[in-house]
């Protein structure tokens, strides 16, 4: 007789409770305790506050990371989903998600099984890991982190990077930039945060691609639209449209591109209803009304009516409230573009780029607003 829904409900509820807490008490175990209280900080996770689904993602990502871990290559821990015979019924080729979540949990498992023979404090980790888990800890004790799981993610991952040449904490930040997941770190460590703002240039508006109908403040650190009264003043009197000038969205760029590099800047957008920033390559179109999105070489997060949204193509909104600080972060090499909202220090959005043969790229800005500018900091 087949048990409920609800049966099985709880039963994968517990199931992935137990994973987790038995995953947590190895970690515990091998990690050197005299560096970090992290004993008692994955302890824990037995008053762990996270929902069914933050727990079933949580073991679906990790099971994948170990699928494709060096650690993990001759083990079956990384036959996450079984090769299937091309006569296998239709239903067996495409494993649902409970068969997924069991696959997964098991090779879940067997790695904390693999943690059992390692000795007890044999994992040492570096200064900057131990950096960014006692910032955690700090996160925990003021409310700010909201469950273990991203100490969890945070630990497990420092620890299968262990051979990567450089910090571990700079390939966190490149790796999670590109991940999604739900159980990632929101709000940025400390250690990790002053990583990006090492990052941060100086940026300036540059007047020859202003739409003639900005307001750019002297210091060209600010801008806004103007106010037009017919009969009065019209900004576009002596204008003549030119290549380079925004002549229908109302954009302007900074007079600071770049071909190389990481570079950080941060915008005030308190109090808008309207804006969008980000970046743009320096061949993009810039005349009338043409899609500013990705397939034209632009990478901006717009706020419209309120509303959060990447402008992918198609459109991606941001289920989440807009900043008043946004933080933009341009990584050439690693190919990302990444917004942060920099009051609250979380991650909003990664667009991933391949910007070989793109030019510069250059900061980009625009509003549509009166009675309040965007504020380069």
């Amino acid at each position: 007789m087949k048990g409920t829904d609800k049966e099985k409900e709880d039963f994968t509820f517990d199931e992935s409770k137990c994973i987790i807490r038995e995953l947590a008490a190895e970690l515990s175990k091998v990690v050197q305790s005299s560096q970090i209280s992290n004993t008692s900080l994955l302890t824990r996770v037995n008053e762990d506050g996270s929902c069914q689904e933050e727990r079933q993602d949580f073991i679906l990502q990790w099971a994948e990371e170990l699928k494709h871990s060096s650690q993990t290559e001759q083990t079956p821990a990384g036959e996450i989903t079984r090769h299937r015979r091309s006569d296998d019924p239709p239903d067996q080729q495409k494993p649902d998600k409970e068969q997924k979540l069991r696959e997964a949990t098991k090779a879940l498992s067997e790695w904390a099984w693999r943690l059992k023979d390692m000795e007890q404090d044999s994992v040492c980790l570096g200064e900057d890991v131990c950096s960014v888990l006692q910032d955690l800890e700090r996160q925990w004790k003021r409310g700010k982190l909201p469950n273990m799981l991203p100490v969890m993610d945070f630990l497990i991952w420092s620890i299968l990077q262990e051979q990567q040449e450089g910090s571990i904490v700079k390939h966190w930040l490149r790796n999670r930039q590109r991940s999604r997941s739900r159980v990632t770190l929101n709000r940025v460590p400390d250690s990790i945060w002053n990583l990006i703002l090492k990052a941060s240039v100086e940026i300036t508006l540059d007047e020859k691609t202003a739409n003639p109908n900005l307001l750019l403040s002297a210091d060209r650190k600010r801008v806004k639209m103007a106010t037009i009264i017919e009969d009065v003043f019209d900004p576009r009197d002596g204008y003549s449209p030119r290549s380079h000038t925004y002549d229908g969205w109302c954009c302007v760029l900074a007079k600071e591109g770049f071909t190389s590099g990481r570079h950080y800047w941060e915008v005030r957008v308190w109090g808008k209803a309207e804006w969008r920033i980000g970046v743009v390559r320096e061949s993009a179109p810039r005349n009338g009304f043409a899609n500013l999105n990705t397939k034209a070489g632009y990478w901006n997060l717009r706020l419209q009516l309120g509303e959060l949204m990447a402008l992918s193509a198609p459109v991606i909104k941001l289920n989440q409230s807009p900043p008043s600080r946004l933080g933009v972060f341009l990584d050439i090499e690693e190919g990302q573009v990444s917004f942060y909202d920099a009051e609250e220090r979380c991650h909003i959005y990664t667009f991933n780029v391949n910007f070989d043969n793109f030019g510069k790229i250059y900061p980009v800005f625009g509003t549509i607003e009166t009675d309040r500018e965007l504020v380069i900091l």
